[in-house]
């Protein structure tokens, strides 16, 4: 029988460290979506924002806008993006929508984005919900749920934000009030940081 040297698992520490730094900007959850960052933890805690670091999950269908048109989230990459699970018939859903309107109205411009990801119901039932709630901001349809599952939806509403590289950095479950200080502050913080 031969003799075997023990491996000594501490001498892969160094490979390991160079191999992130090599790879990082591969991954955008590894860098300033995952560091440590007070302030941004500080405002994602004000308004109950779980904070998170990863990829966007690929969809086998890609939601549809009210011209039948597909909406691909990689195309919003240089943009903060504010995506938005819901339905006409929840009604923390529908409780939540003026002041998602009203956020888009104050943050309106071409680094944010706001984007409400409807579950499963018809064009028509959305387009009559757009019309007697006045929303302007951009409502697709997700008709088999295909982005809902992608997204682990459990629960509505349930709100995911981008950052300019596409990454997910935060989640909300259950409606808020974004039309207040707090969600003004922490979009233009992430406008002007990430």
């Amino acid at each position: 029988m031969e003799n075997s040297k023990p491996v000594n698992i501490y001498s892969f520490i160094p490979v390991l460290c160079l191999a992130i730094v090599l790879f990082s900007p591969l991954f955008p959850f590894i860098g300033k979506a995952y560091s440590k960052d007070a302030t941004l933890d500080k405002k994602f805690a004000s308004i109950e924002i779980i904070k998170l670091a990863g990829f966007l999950p690929p969809a086998s269908h890609d939601p549809v806008d009210m011209d039948g048109i597909a909406v691909k989230l990689s195309d919003l990459k240089g943009k903060i993006v504010f995506i938005n699970f819901w339905t006409t018939w929840c009604p923390d859903c529908v409780d939540e929508m003026p002041d998602i309107e009203n956020l888009h109205k104050k943050l309106n411009n071409n680094d944010f984005i706001i984007l409400g990801i409807d579950l499963k119901e018809s064009k028509k039932k959305v387009k009559k919900f757009i019309k007697k709630h006045n929303l302007t901001f951009k409502i697709v349809l997700d008709k088999k749920g295909d982005m809902g599952r992608a997204f682990g939806i459990r629960s509505i509403p349930t709100t995911f934000i981008l950052n300019r590289k596409g990454g997910l950095i935060g989640k909300a479950m259950g409606a808020r009030n974004w039309d207040n200080k707090q969600s003004i502050d922490l979009f233009e913080y992430l406008l002007e940081n990430y």
